[in-house]
């Protein structure tokens, strides 16, 4: 995987690409936005690690310039000005995550593993990550229950929430069809349209994002996960919206060969 650090103190931009380097990724630097835009038309990176902090705002003009979003490369922003409004304005242009500076390692190569996987192997406006419909419900706080529209490694989707404004930060509760304990998660709103609204995980520890990245690769090649969708379907709270839904997730995990699904589906007067 060829990866663009962008990184005006050449000192700390050379540690970013040696441990890159270590992880036997191939890492180019530049200093200069100018450079930047150069590399990324040359030389074609799969993702950008990007210094928000280059004068006049430079970096953030690059996220959202029209030749970044025309190659559909992951970007991933650091900054010393680790703000909440920063990361959610960086998040809003298409940002895969906001790092703050001092950047963790562990975090950033866990980010990498994922990007490696998942969007590296797609072409130009292809490169995205991937989503997965479930309508695993979810608990914000200890009164307010929403059901997901979708769900990411890296984010969540629910019904569109007129009381939130874009920036607001919640803590959400919620269990993935996996027998695994629950998870809380912090979340951020970072936009929203007719849909509904999108939430980005914040701050996720490695560990949690293990188990969404291992349950999301699973439930779209997995038969057992996928059962374990459909029957989040058929049993979460929107029970008759997602009723067809569930029965194409049956049918996929009964197509390779999974008993259940296919007892399922006949308890359910759509199997053979």
């Amino acid at each position: 995987m060829k990866i663009l650090v962008v990184e005006q103190d050449k000192r700390l931009g050379e540690i970013y690409t040696e441990f890159l380097r270590d992880l036997t990724y191939e890492a180019t630097l530049v200093t200069t936005i100018d450079d930047a835009y150069h590399e990324l038309e040359t030389w074609a990176p799969d993702v950008v690690m990007l210094d928000l902090d280059l004068p006049r705002n430079a970096g953030l003009s690059f996220l959202e310039s029209h030749q970044v979003r025309r190659s559909a490369v992951p970007v991933l922003p650091v900054s010393a000005s680790g703000t909440e409004n920063l990361a959610l304005q960086c998040l809003r242009l298409g940002a895969i995550d906001f790092l703050a500076k001092p950047v963790p390692f562990e975090r950033l190569r866990s980010l990498l593993s994922f990007l490696q996987i998942y969007t590296v192997n797609a072409e130009g406006p292809q490169r995205r990550v991937p989503r997965l419909a479930c309508p695993i419900p979810l608990r914000v706080g200890f009164e307010v229950e929403w059901t997901a529209i979708d769900i990411s490694p890296f984010g969540v989707k629910v019904p569109r929430q007129a009381w939130l404004q874009p920036g607001a930060t919640v803590t959400l509760s919620f269990a993935l069809p996996d027998d695994k304990p629950p998870l809380d998660v912090k979340a951020m709103l970072v936009r929203s349209d007719r849909e509904g609204d999108f939430f980005s995980f914040v701050n996720l520890s490695e560990a949690v994002l293990r188990r969404l990245l291992g349950f999301c690769k699973g439930a779209t090649c997995d038969r057992v996960a996928m059962f374990r969708v459909g029957l989040a379907c058929e049993f979460g709270t929107r029970l008759a919206q997602d009723r067809a839904e569930a029965m194409g997730w049956y049918r996929r995990s009964a197509s390779l060969g999974y008993k259940r699904a296919a007892q399922r589906l006949r308890a359910l007067g759509e199997g053979p």
